[in-house]
């Protein structure tokens, strides 16, 4: 699909969305259980609507970021994913929040290639801006990592695809947008990055 074909729109995600959203995590997520409950959804939409960013194409919901307010203080510190996503899949979101915290970026795979994800980042950053926040938080998996372990520690890893000598998906696109590895977490080989 060449570029002059798209007719992008970015905006705020609306519970009226979840159907496609559903169809759209179901196919990225499938090896780890799909899409989020719609009661997940419609919390993340009712409490912080501005931090729940899509782009759809003449219509089609293609790329997503979900995104909670929280303390800075308490999430850029050492924590763990159930920290953050509660029993239930309930998400921890503080109105009061100093600070934004990414939960998910996630692009339709026909539309990978497009700089999508850059554009939610950059909307992210702008909503950061705009509410005087000190950072935006994030934890993120290096899938490729498995194929790299016999031969590096996480954080020689870190350092290789930080140098663009190894490609991960994850770890790759975070840097590539400003963000810095604070933190791994090896319980959960997580990172944590900030803005």
């Amino acid at each position: 699909m060449a570029h002059e074909e798209l007719h992008l729109n970015l905006r705020n995600l609306t519970l009226e969305d979840y159907g496609p959203l559903k169809i759209l995590m179901d196919r990225i997520y499938d090896d780890i259980g799909g899409a989020w409950p719609k009661d997940t959804i419609k919390a993340l939409v009712e409490q912080f609507p501005d931090g729940q960013i899509c782009i759809e194409d003449n219509g089609e919901l293609i790329a997503v970021a979900l995104t909670v307010s929280v303390q800075y203080e308490r999430f850029s510190n050492p924590h763990t994913y159930d920290d953050l996503i509660l029993k239930n899949e309930k998400i921890w979101h503080n109105a009061k929040g100093d600070a934004l915290y990414g939960l998910d970026v996630f692009i339709h795979p026909d539309y990978r290639g497009y700089r999508l994800g850059r554009r939610l980042y950059e909307a992210r950053k702008e909503l950061c801006r705009s509410r005087n926040f000190r950072a935006i938080l994030a934890g993120g998996r290096i899938p490729n990592y498995p194929k790299h372990s016999e031969q590096y520690t996480p954080a020689e890893y870190i350092e290789r695809v930080d140098r663009k000598e190894i490609y991960d998906p994850i770890l790759t696109f975070q840097l590539s947008n400003d963000f810095q590895v604070n933190r791994l977490m090896h319980k959960f080989f997580l990172f944590f990055f900030f803005f």
